[in-house]
């Protein structure tokens, strides 16, 4: 039924800014002989470099049927020659960055949303996209499942910064960051780019995703009636890869 499966990353396929582990490398091997795959993250290249392509190999055949599209696919990487060679990558001014970035320390700032103890950077420039990660995206697990379980503090840093930030796509991403793409440029707007690239029509896709609701960065694909799969778990998803396997 399906040609193309497409992902989530962090939550979906791994804890979040954590690698894959054995079983889902070996589930997604299997996945990539059978299917194109297509793995979007709010989080940048270098990411993938420590969550994902380390442990795949380097067969080129198996490997053509990956897309890696980092920053809410403001990025794509594709395996050609032995390599992963960027694609294209839809840049922020200078001006830009640096105007999102200052509306965003305003906003922690007049909130009073700045936690006591973070772990680096907490507003990070990614080039295509500007994401505020509360604690850092490399903090411990257990310090971002507790900082924003409802996602009520990011809602208020959300609509506070939206007159200011009307020319931008705002999106709330997992456990607790807020990403900032150009207003056309969503997760939507890519999985219809990548059907016109690969020749694969948008009812022969299927996004798997693990939590969803209106401003979050996964929500895009459900309005122009991608059929989606929600995961409870890294272990659900690998349950649905069997599935899919069978």
């Amino acid at each position: 039924m399906f040609k193309m499966i497409v992902f989530d990353m962090d939550g979906t396929l791994a804890p979040s800014k954590w690698q894959m582990d054995s079983e889902m490398v070996e589930l997604f091997k299997k996945l990539l002989e059978k299917y194109k795959v297509w793995i979007i993250s709010g989080g940048d290249y270098p990411q993938f470099q420590k969550q994902v392509i380390p442990f795949l190999g380097n067969d080129e055949k198996l490997l053509s049927n990956l897309y890696i599209c980092p920053t809410c696919s403001t990025k794509m990487y594709l395996y050609e020659k032995w390599e992963w060679n960027k694609k294209y990558s839809l840049d922020f001014t200078n001006e830009e960055r640096f105007y999102i970035m200052s509306v965003f320390d305003k906003a922690i700032n007049d909130l009073e949303l700045k936690p006591v103890k973070t772990w680096g950077e907490i507003v990070e420039d990614r080039w295509t996209q500007i994401t505020y990660s509360a604690l850092w995206q490399q903090a411990p697990l257990e310090e971002k499942h507790k900082w924003d379980p409802y996602f009520e503090k990011r809602k208020r840093i959300r609509n506070y910064i939206l007159k200011d930030l009307q020319k931008y796509n705002i999106l709330i991403g997992w456990a607790t960051s807020i990403d900032i793409t150009r207003a056309w440029v969503d997760k939507a707007y890519w999985i219809k780019k990548l059907s016109e690239i690969s020749w694969i029509d948008l009812n022969e896709m299927i996004f798997i995703w693990d939590a969803i609701f209106p401003g979050w960065n996964d929500y895009p694909p459900l309005e122009i009636w991608v059929t989606s799969k929600k995961v409870f778990s890294v272990e659900d998803t690998k349950n649905y890869i069997e599935m899919l396997m069978s």
